[in-house]
């Protein structure tokens, strides 16, 4: 399998304002999800599992034809609603691509999950992943583990999928730091936005580039909230 490490984008204030513009409310990791989100044109038949009708980031997916999804919960209306660990009830290479954004974190066995993604893609299709790792335990109903890039890259492999390649979802270790403890007593707000411009800033002092690059950048993406997976048949 091509495997390719990306080196997550440098923080700027150009970035923070549009995060705090558009995604108002939201975890930075979450706001950074949708960040990438909204750059890719997921066109075709798309399925996405772990979601439904009433997923918030459906809006994102502007480029999708049509709009399948596998689900455990009706709350968000699936498509197709499965019980834990039951094949998805879809052909074999039905659909040009898959997501699957913060679900695989939430199911015990993952592998059967991610074979059954590259079994519904057709070839040349591909499926885009989100997942935490440093985060806080958040069961929906359950949340049972955190990968490392080298897991991932040996799941996909093992899956059989052809390419993958992974970017961590990070702004800076402060704001990584402050999400696992949370923000509480007075001036919540502020103080979780000084954390924001505390990463801007050592950012302009110790990178000359426009990525967390080197040895230094692998240290901050070492404890991550998150990443970013693409992953071809």
């Amino acid at each position: 399998m091509e495997y390719t490490y990306v080196p997550p984008p440098l923080p700027t204030l150009g970035r923070l304002s549009s995060i705090y513009r558009r995604f108002p409310g939201e975890s930075m990791l979450r706001a950074l999800e949708y960040e990438k989100l909204s750059t890719l044109a997921i066109a075709g038949h798309v399925l996405d599992v772990g979601g439904g009708e009433k997923a918030p980031y459906t809006k994102f997916l502007t480029a999708a034809e049509k709009v399948s999804s596998v689900n455990i919960d009706p709350g968000i209306k699936p498509t197709y609603l499965l019980q834990p660990d039951q094949p998805f009830p879809v052909e074999d290479a039905a659909f040009d691509n898959a997501i699957c954004f913060n679900t695989l974190e939430h199911i015990y066995d993952a592998m059967f999950v991610i074979r059954e993604i590259h079994r519904s893609l057709k070839p040349g299709g591909a499926v885009y992943i989100t997942v935490p790792f440093m985060f806080r335990v958040h069961g929906h109903p359950d949340d049972f583990f955190r990968a490392t890039t080298s897991w991932w890259r040996e799941t996909m492999k093992r899956a059989g999928f052809a390419q993958m390649e992974i970017m961590p979802l990070t702004w800076g270790r402060a704001t990584t730091g402050r999400s696992i403890t949370g923000f509480r007593g007075p001036f919540a707000r502020l103080r979780l936005k000084l954390t924001h411009l505390s990463d801007w800033l050592y950012a302009q002092v110790a990178f000359r580039g426009e990525t967390y690059d080197g040895k230094r950048g692998e240290r901050i993406c070492g404890v991550t909230p998150g990443y970013f997976i693409k992953a071809v048949k």
